[in-house]
């Protein structure tokens, strides 16, 4: 009986959907049963998504919802949010969004042009 060795796996695929831009930018976070606002920074965004870093200790876990938003150049109020899906040990974690104003839209469209 003859016996070969098994193929190696195929290099593991992107599962994002959408290209991420690294945007560096301070919002303000409110997470859903909590009374404070946290301000982190946008690490990057993405259409259906952002990464958030706290500046220090925030206490966020998987499947809270958090909105965030930041006021853009020309008085205009960016407003998003969506679930918490993964919290890296780091603090950072990874909002996959549902909902977004106008504004919002339109700053994403702004970076992806």
């Amino acid at each position: 009986m003859r016996f070969e060795a098994a193929a190696e796996a195929p290099p593991s695929a992107n599962r994002r959907r959408h290209a991420r831009v690294a945007v560096g930018l301070p919002v303000e976070v409110h997470v859903d049963d909590s009374a404070e606002t946290l301000t982190v920074e946008m690490i990057d965004v993405a259409l259906g998504g952002a990464r958030l870093r706290p500046l220090s200790e925030s206490g966020v876990t998987v499947n809270r919802r958090a909105t965030f938003g930041f006021i853009v150049p020309g008085g205009g109020k960016c407003v998003a949010g969506g679930r918490v899906t993964r919290v890296q040990a780091s603090g950072e974690f990874v909002v996959v969004l549902d909902r977004a104003n106008p504004a919002f839209r339109e700053f994403l469209r702004s970076l992806f042009v």
